[in-house]
């Protein structure tokens, strides 16, 4: 997109519901182009409630496994933590890994210091099932994610005959925002929302106040979580990245100065 088609974003306020430790990359994007960002984590990443012994478990047993598939960079990084942990993070040498898109993909590579073997096209969990071929005799695929993941991934590579075993690697909590940090979000002009959890999360967060601002997602799973909590969506970043949520932050703006003629 030329630098003209960011004009938009000058001086206007975007409210980034990403995490805290991932919220820095896009913050610094929107200030590259003059637009002033509003961090308020709609989501955080803690351990999961079942204390991380399913996870233990599957990774004591990785050879078993001739695929492992990740649905976040959180999935990532937390599956390789507890990995180091149980001294067990050579293991992932010998089995393939898919990542849900080029996000992912990165922090595979970052861990694994090799790239993911797979990365679909459609970067989002039906994609990602789809991507995957039709299971070999002894084929199985483990799963850590998110212990409020959504169903789509297991969902599909079942139905296409692979054994799965998916566990909670995480889990997401809803930060409190301070009174002052309410205000800014509520007068934004933007808000980006990179996971379904972070809807569901900004939501609670405001409680029943409107929002206003023009609402921007990274894709098509999330604008479906926006859809079903009654959100209209003003633009779908067309890459899953930094980049791509800012210039689908910039088309909204100016479809807000110049809406489509009848």
């Amino acid at each position: 997109m030329p630098e003209s088609q960011f004009s938009e974003l000058a001086d206007r306020t975007v409210v980034v519901t990403r995490a805290s430790h991932q919220a820095d990359p896009l913050a610094d994007a929107l200030r590259s182009h003059q637009a002033r960002p509003v961090i308020a984590p709609a989501i955080a990443v803690v351990p999961p409630l079942d204390g991380g012994q399913p996870l233990d478990d599957a990774l004591l047993r990785l050879e078993q496994f001739s695929w492992v598939a990740f649905t976040s960079p959180n999935a990532v990084a937390a599956t390789l933590a507890r990995a180091d942990r149980r001294g067990v993070r050579r293991r992932f040498a010998r089995i393939r890994v898919a990542a849900v898109g080029p996000a992912t993909a990165a922090r595979v590579e970052a861990e694994l210091d090799r790239p993911a073997n797979l990365v679909p096209d459609r970067n989002d969990a039906v994609g990602l099932a789809e991507a995957f071929g039709d299971p070999q005799p002894g084929d199985a695929c483990f799963v850590p994610h998110s212990a409020q993941a959504r169903p789509e991934l297991v969902d599909g590579l079942r139905a296409r005959g692979w054994a799965v075993d998916a566990v909670s690697a995480y889990r997401t909590v809803t930060p409190t925002l301070s009174d002052h940090l309410i205000a800014d979000v509520a007068a934004a002009d933007a808000v980006i929302f990179a996971s379904p959890s972070a809807v569901v999360g900004h939501l609670s967060q405001i409680g029943e106040r409107e929002i206003r601002a023009k609402v921007v997602c990274i894709g098509d799973t999330t604008a479906a979580a926006c859809a079903e909590a009654g959100l209209p969506v003003a633009a779908v970043a067309s890459r899953p990245s930094s980049e791509g949520l800012v210039e689908a932050v910039a088309t909204a703006l100016r479809a807000e100065h110049h809406p489509a003629s009848d």
